[in-house]
């Protein structure tokens, strides 16, 4: 298993540059996703721990772990701004969630937050697919619940990423 990994770093990019970026660090398992919503955005991530390779990277620090990750199929991000009590609230389901047992098709959770920044709370899940996180999310109080989608000041961002297919060379 060896040592516990506390950061997440992911970078954006067209596919080019990020094809190139991965192919720049073999020794990395880097690895290129495309936007399910906008088909030209790739990201890469690097769970790899170390210092980042990244020239624009985006730092997420790991507040708690669940699960054996699936990095090669679907993955959510949901940024939440929640402020100090919410957060409160939030890791407890967050723990609850973790202790009754994941999701149909959920590998792994992640709760993270935006490096030096506690109040972006993302939550990161890797999936078997695209319809078990959408099955869960509507079928589930606990992943955003109706008071905090209630209300008016609440913000929260969604992005779901699936792994970009390899081009074969030519």
């Amino acid at each position: 298993m060896g040592q516990m990994n506390n950061q997440i770093v992911i970078t954006f990019g067209n596919e080019e540059i990020l094809t190139q970026l991965k192919a720049e660090h073999p020794d990395r398992d880097l690895i290129m996703y495309q936007a399910l919503s906008q088909p030209g955005e790739y990201m890469l991530l690097d769970y790899s721990g170390k210092d980042s390779v990244f020239k624009a990277p985006v730092f997420y620090d790991i507040i708690s772990h669940s699960g054996e990750d699936k990095w090669k199929g679907f993955i959510s991000f949901s940024t939440l701004d929640l402020n100090f009590d919410q957060q409160k609230v939030f890791d407890a389901r967050i723990n609850k969630l973790r202790s009754d047992g994941l999701p149909d098709g959920m590998h792994s959770i992640y709760s993270l937050n935006y490096h030096k920044d506690i109040s972006q709370r993302i939550i990161l899940g890797t999936w078997d697919d695209y319809s078990d996180f959408e099955l869960w999310k509507n079928s589930s109080d606990e992943f955003i619940p109706k008071e905090y989608r209630d209300s008016p000041n609440f913000y929260s961002h969604e992005a779901y990423y699936t792994p970009a297919p390899k081009k074969t060379s030519k």
